[in-house]
């Protein structure tokens, strides 16, 4: 693992582009949060400037591409929905407390969001998904040098069931507390920190209000799947 950078943190970016913490509310679309918390650095990226993109939108695209009719997703099949439909802006397709399996976004919304599409966005897959794996060292490795290259990434990780925090950061725990799952996006991390745990992953979470949260570098090693 290169250790030429040792810390990265794409939060002062956000905050420049305005793009705030949401969070999720009761709904299981922590998956959507975090897919389209990561299509609105990109979109800034592109545009010099901040769009607050739709959840509901892309929860719908999703939807409509697979054929199925459920609240949040796997991140393939929220990228499957942006292939077909793009994704609009949060005032064009606010997101609402509760799923509605029979709301359909307007035409301005479709508009805007294959104009978006068009802009060329790529997805670069770290892991296959499988629930009984964490990362290997290589895998960590793609992930702390796509943040060091400026890229945020989704995460899917096996959480725990009763989450404690020591001093700001996600309590490390045994495989038989953690369920899966819930997503977030890993913005940045921390190398050799004078504190313990002394590395740390920064993510974005759109759970518990939404929030920034850190958790030690092993808890991503063992359990992002």
């Amino acid at each position: 693992m290169s250790q030429k950078i040792r810390r990265a943190d794409l939060r002062p970016l956000l905050a420049k582009w305005g793009l705030p913490i949401k969070s999720q509310g009761k709904r299981p679309t922590c998956s959507v949060f975090a897919m389209t918390a990561a299509l609105e650095f990109a979109v800034a990226q592109h545009q010099q400037a901040g769009l607050i993109l739709s959840e509901e939108y892309l929860n719908w695209a999703s939807n409509d591409a697979i054929g199925e009719n459920e609240d949040g997703g796997f991140f393939s099949d929220l990228w499957k929905g942006f292939q077909k439909h793009g994704i609009c802006e949060a005032s064009l397709a606010p997101y609402s407390e509760s799923f509605d399996p029979m709301w359909e976004p307007s035409k301005e919304a479709r508009k805007q969001g294959h104009a978006i599409r068009e802009e060329g966005y790529d997805l670069a897959w770290i892991k296959p998904w499988d629930v009984n794996t964490g990362l290997s060292d290589d895998e960590l490795s793609a992930v702390l040098q796509a943040i060091r290259d400026g890229l945020p990434v989704c995460a899917g990780l096996r959480w725990p069931k009763n989450p404690q925090w020591q001093d700001g950061v996600l309590a490390m725990c045994p495989p038989e507390e953690v369920f899966d799952g819930h997503s977030v996006l890993f913005v940045g991390f921390t190398l050799g920190r004078d504190d313990e745990p002394h590395d740390v992953i920064i993510y974005k979470d759109s759970g518990s209000g939404g929030c920034y949260g850190l958790m030690p570098l092993e808890y991503a090693r063992a359990y992002t799947h």
